[in-house]
């Protein structure tokens, strides 16, 4: 069971605009985890938080996209207990050796190393495996934008699921925007390679996240009508276009967000 060492956020409370319900059956059937260990063990109580975590995960998909399919995806895992055996498969695959998991499309597979924070970066990947069923080839920051949303969930004393708020992203991009350091058109415009550039990554996976939580934080569900925009081959500045009127118009409404300080208090 991870520690909660800032005070956490039901996910009720963020999610509900998405349609999410946060009291569903824990009876429901699961998507299938396929865990194989190499070199390290995988204990009951993490096996039985991952259980609980893809049952979550499943379920905010099927309320997103309107579906039940996500109960039954099935999700390979592969669990390296020795780094250099962890890089030697991560150089082959993604050509680099400076992350602690990642999923493979092509093999429809997780492959992570069993770091100290490995369920977080285990709930991360499972997010993108469950997304790549929805919604096969989604832009880059939508699905590690979700995925980073996921990857910090955690369980209380009391089996409640909660979602720990990430402050030190929503500071990073709080402080870009005051310092005139970033732009909404050039952050659509990044290409999927720049997410593995050391430099740039830090950014986009703040930036990324932001934008879903700023999408789930509003009066209204947002994000569920551009995924289904997107889904059908909007592009994404058309998907905010025809959700907030104009670029523009939602480009203002993050900025004064976060420069607000939404997102920064725990």
């Amino acid at each position: 069971m991870h520690q909660i060492k800032a005070k956490p956020v039901l996910l009720k409370q963020i999610i509900c605009l998405c349609l999410f319900v946060l009291t569903f059956s824990y009876t429901t059937k699961a998507q299938i985890f396929r865990i194989n260990t190499i070199n390290c063990k995988l204990s009951n109580a993490d096996t039985a938080l991952l259980n609980k975590m893809g049952r979550f995960e499943a379920n905010f998909y099927n309320q997103v996209f309107s579906t039940h399919k996500n109960d039954s995806v099935t999700i390979d895992i592969n669990l390296y207990g020795k780094h250099r055996e962890y890089n030697e498969v991560q150089k082959d695959q993604m050509n680099t050796t400076f992350i602690d998991g990642f999923y493979s499309l092509k093999q429809n597979k997780v492959f992570i190393y069993k770091s100290d924070n490995y369920m977080n970066t285990l709930f991360h990947e499972t997010s993108h495996n469950i997304l790549r069923y929805n919604f096969p080839r989604p832009p880059q920051w939508l699905n590690e934008g979700i995925a980073t949303l996921l990857g910090y969930l955690v369980e209380t004393t009391d089996n409640r699921i909660l979602y720990m708020p990430q402050a030190m992203y929503a500071k990073q991009l709080k402080d870009s925007i005051r310092a005139h350091q970033f732009n909404m058109n050039n952050f659509f415009n990044y290409k999927s390679a720049d997410w593995y550039d050391k430099g740039k990554r830090p950014m986009l996976y703040a930036t990324s996240y932001c934008i879903v939580y700023f999408l789930i934080n509003q009066d209204k569900d947002y994000l569920a009508p551009i995924l289904v925009l997107m889904k059908k081959g909007t592009s994404t500045p058309n998907a905010f276009k025809a959700t907030f009127g104009s670029l523009d118009n939602f480009t203002r409404e993050f900025y004064d967000f976060y420069l607000n300080g939404a997102g920064t208090r725990l």
